[in-house]
């Protein structure tokens, strides 16, 4: 039979009856489950339906026709994107599961990552869609609001408890995993010449600010290598490039650019500041940089490696198209510690122009080396004079960058530290326009972020280091620093990439300000990489898989034990490497998670490893009956290890 069927008088009264028939249906066994295809899933009522299933009953219904599953209008030629066409038509829009799975497959060559993200998304949606204000929203706007953060972790929880949901953490990855799927079906590739296929190099297919996830020992830190070469070169690495037997060649290139100062790595720890990480007053001792020809220790602003980092990014973003109108550059100097503020212009190599207002300071340092110079210009140029400073009342030009910052401080001075290109916002939004060349891309890798004071490191930055508020976006904010008064901004090829271990703090206890910011990679052990080692007749992707099994069903999947802690064995699979991996990893790990909870421990590993010992009361010559329990045990760990139960 080749007759079509027509769908068009389909409304949306008979999908949402078909749902309530579907159920009926389905409560009787009488649904063929074979036939349930997942290239699409239809969303509804925070449950999923079979698209073609729920058509197809539709129009049995409507048009009195057995039987009323799929397989009728299957059998009569129809294609199956009618039945697609019928749910758009009526505002049901369709979830795509099966290019979604792919494009996960692509993209992570972690297998527990992909059915991370491919279940997680999955309950998040119907979670959103029980949420009260959210159920008239179809499935775009829904997943837009996931991808944009626009709901509220009440809102969230209270949507999750009632479908019988308890996963807090999934809240702060909706973000991620919504971009994710909204990339996997706007996914737009290109083919070069010899059929490979490769992402379009014009976009953007890192998120600015990330930060990866997980249990220790998930190779967050390993990944970190990975994302810095894929957002350097602005595309994602193959699975052969990804392949242990290509690492090598994949930390030399990171090494490389590393030294080109493309990548910082800096590791957030508990006294860690904003000095450190923006700008604060330092001690300069002679010799070092600023100070180089002083012959004693002078305080400064020095700049942080955030500062240096976004400066330098800015500069590469500038410096491959000439973006004045004219070539005369323009420079700040501010010493706010003297009071000392000072502006010039470049007019070419051997002119720089210092001009009208600007201060020169009074005092002058021991081991000032430009005195003839202060008092020459002193005497030529006009000039109001205060206690502390002079005011220039007419522009003078100097014969070096280095002089004028000397003269006009009173102390040596190499002229580059002291002043400060500036630029306007037109000026830089012009550099973004007209490159001619690929601007690069710099990373800050921050290992351990959760483990610094966030609104002390940070200050007023966490603002600015949002994608809308970077130099050049549609809302670009600029802030003036507290030690310095510089206008400073975040570039747009300025990438942060934080790692975070769960089990250190959880990620419901991050900062706010940060989460909201960033977007979430989660990263879980990840069994496969652990495929076929086996030592002593024990299947090592087994035994992990059940160690943590039992670890998620006492604790929680943030305290599960990494496959990094296994990977000696891939070069020396023996039985005493696995029992110092035990000894001096695993079981301190436990010790830690459960807080000496011994009974906990020997649930996770089993009696193979702890030695119990029964202590009896009758040690004691008194007795009082308060402090004596009926029995009492001790816990060792034993000296030779039984993985049996492993076997």
């Amino acid at each position: 039979m080749n007759e079509k069927i027509d769908f068009s008088e389909i409304t949306k009264e008979d999908i949402l009856i078909a749902f309530e028939k579907y159920e009926e249906l389905s409560n009787k066994n009488m649904i063929n489950k074979n036939r349930n295809g997942k290239e699409y899933i239809l969303f509804w009522n925070s449950k999923e339906y079979p698209h073609k299933y729920i058509v197809g009953i539709a129009y049995g219904l409507k048009y009195n026709q057995e039987p009323l599953d799929n397989t009728y209008y299957n059998s009569m030629g129809n294609h199956k994107s009618s039945a697609q066409w019928c749910l758009e038509k009526n505002g049901f829009i369709l979830y795509a599961d099966k290019k979604y799975k792919e494009y996960l497959q692509k993209k992570y060559n972690n297998q527990t990552t992909i059915n991370t993200y491919y279940s997680d998304l999955k309950k998040a949606i119907k979670i959103f869609q029980n949420i009260e204000q959210l159920r008239d929203k179809d499935l775009n706007e829904i997943l837009k609001i996931m991808k944009n953060g626009g709901i509220d972790f009440d809102d969230y929880d209270k949507s999750q408890k009632e479908l019988g949901f308890n996963d807090k953490q999934l809240f702060s990855t909706l973000k991620t995993k919504a971009k994710t799927y909204l990339e996997s079906i706007n996914n737009e590739n290109i083919v070069n010449s010899e059929g490979i296929e490769m992402q379009n190099e014009n976009k953007q297919i890192q998120p600015l600010n990330q930060i990866l996830f997980g249990p220790p020992g998930t190779g967050k830190t390993f990944n970190t290598i990975n994302k810095a070469i894929e957002i350097i070169e602005n595309r994602v690495l193959t699975k052969e490039e990804l392949t242990p037997e290509n690492r090598i060649a994949l930390k030399d290139k990171f090494e490389e650019y590393k030294k080109a100062g493309l990548i910082e790595f800096v590791t957030f720890h508990q006294s860690y500041g904003y000095e450190e990480f923006v700008e604060g007053i330092k001690a300069i001792p002679v010799g070092k940089e600023g100070n180089e020809d002083g012959n004693e220790m002078i305080y400064d602003v020095s700049s942080g490696i955030f500062k240096k980092l976004s400066n330098e990014a800015f500069n590469n973003s500038i410096v491959k198209k000439q973006i004045f109108k004219e070539s005369k550059k323009r420079f700040n100097l501010n010493a706010p510690m003297i009071n000392i503020q000072a502006e010039m212009i470049k007019d070419d190599e051997n002119s720089f122009r210092v001009l009208k207002g600007s201060k020169i300071r009074k005092a002058e340092s021991n081991s000032f080396p430009n005195k003839k110079l202060k008092n020459e210009v002193l005497s030529k140029v006009k000039k109001i004079e205060y206690d502390e400073f002079y005011i220039l009342e007419e522009d003078y030009t100097f014969q070096s960058m280095s002089a004028s910052s000397s003269v006009i401080l009173g102390r040596a001075s190499n002229g580059y530290s002291d002043w400060k290109e500036v630029l306007t916002s037109e000026e830089i939004l012009t550099s973004y326009s007209n490159s001619e060349e690929p601007i690069k891309n710099y990373i800050l890798i921050i290992d351990e972020i959760n483990r610094g004071n966030i609104s002390k490191i940070f200050g007023e930055l966490i603002t600015l280091i949002e994608p809308s508020k970077r130099i050049g976006a549609d809302e670009e904010i600029k802030v003036k620093l507290p030690y310095s008064n510089d206008d400073f901004g975040v570039p747009q090829n300025l990438y942060i990439l934080g790692t975070m271990n769960t089990a250190d703090r959880s990620i419901a206890l991050m900062d706010t300000a940060l989460r909201r910011r960033f977007e979430f990679i989660e990263m879980l052990p990840d069994l496969e990489v652990l495929d076929g080692l086996e030592v002593d007749g024990i299947n090592v992707k087994s035994m992990l898989g059940k160690i943590n099994q039992r670890v998620e069903y006492l604790y929680d999947r943030d305290h599960t034990i990494g496959h990094a802690y296994f990977m000696s064995l891939k070069d020396n699979p023996t039985l005493e490497e696995l029992e110092n991996i035990f000894k001096n990893k695993i079981i301190p790990l436990l010790q830690e998670y459960f807080y000496d909870d011994w009974e906990k421990i020997l649930m996770v590993i089993g009696k193979g490893f702890i030695e119990i010992e029964v202590i009896k009361d009758d040690i004691f010559d008194y007795k009082v009956d308060d402090y004596l329990e009926e029995e009492k045990c001790t816990y060792k760990i034993k000296n030779k290890f039984d993985f049996s139960s492993f076997k």
